[in-house]
């Protein structure tokens, strides 16, 4: 290879594929497309004259070539970023910005309280305004620069922007420890049957919880529809309402209220929470710097 002439982003998607052993798997890394990560690979193998990767049922093998290269590539890549990483602690501690993140009620619930004590510590000069997710169209804003950052459970959003997903979310029922009926087992008839809290959001659609119920021939009864997940708590804890509630949110509620937590008698398909960001924030040190944030929070949650 000729390094005059490399261009460089591409042993990043090589470190990636080599990584992961798998183009789709490597482009939920970098937040590409795997398309992309194909034509990237392609590009590579030409100036390699090495297929790099040889392609396997449920992913890719690296060739012989690549495993000697690999290693070097790698320190390469880990110099490159401690590099960088210094000057970006530089520039974030006296960074005067102001960024935009459209935020669902869950996410703000679980990852705005973290994130802004990092802030405060490391960027106490950069300022977030919080934009519930509901408010505005996701993909305009992102267009015109109005939001910087989307986080949440938003799958229309994947074709269009980058995006990383964070962690896959999955569900638990959640009733008062005194329920008269339901008692350390939630029974199909007994969900079915019981009266539920549900939370409003995205303008009430279907939730991957509701989805679930059709397909399983019925609808919940709700009793009460609130608008954010923290005030569910507090109602089941005072009534024989049923609620189904993200796991990871069982974390904000209060030992007090003495609640049970329960796995549902349906099996619900996990939603995976992602961060979307436009193209024009890609390279932007103080953008970056968040999104890696973000993802550091949520690998520990």
């Amino acid at each position: 290879m000729n390094i005059d002439t490399l261009d460089l982003n591409l042993l990043r998607i090589f470190d990636a594929v080599y990584r992961e052993q798998s183009l789709s798997r490597a482009a939920t890394r970098l937040g590409l497309s795997q398309p992309a990560i194909s034509q990237a690979i392609n590009r590579l193998r030409h100036v390699a004259g090495d297929p790099l990767f040889i392609r396997q049922a449920h992913g890719v093998t690296p060739t012989v070539y690549s495993d000697a290269i690999a290693g070097p590539i790698r320190q390469a890549l880990d110099a490159l970023h401690a590099a960088l990483q210094m000057q970006t602690a530089r520039d974030i501690r006296h960074t005067e910005r102001r960024l935009r993140i459209a935020m669902s009620d869950y996410s703000e619930s679980l990852i705005l309280a973290p994130l802004v004590r990092i802030i405060d510590e490391q960027a106490p000069k950069l300022h977030l305004r919080v934009i519930p997710i509901d408010s505005v169209d996701l993909h305009a804003a992102l267009q015109s620069g109005d939001v910087d950052l989307v986080v949440g459970a938003v799958p229309p959003l994947v074709e269009h922007f980058r995006h990383q997903d964070l962690f896959a979310e999955d569900f638990v029922c959640i009733v008062r420890r005194g329920h008269p009926a339901i008692q350390g087992h939630l029974s199909l008839e007994e969900f079915k049957n019981g009266r539920h809290v549900r939370v409003a959001i995205r303008s009430m659609q279907l939730t991957n919880v509701d989805e679930t119920c059709l397909k399983y021939g019925f609808e919940r009864r709700f009793h009460v529809i609130v608008p954010n997940f923290l005030s569910v708590f507090y109602i089941v804890a005072a009534t024989d309402n049923i609620a189904t509630s993200p796991r990871r949110l069982l974390r904000l509620a209060p030992t007090h209220l003495d609640l049970q937590v329960l796995p549902p008698p349906i099996e619900v398909p996990p939603p995976m929470i992602r961060q979307y960001w436009p193209e024009r924030n890609h390279q932007d040190t103080v953008c970056q710097w968040v999104r890696g944030q973000i993802y550091k929070l949520c690998q520990a949650l």
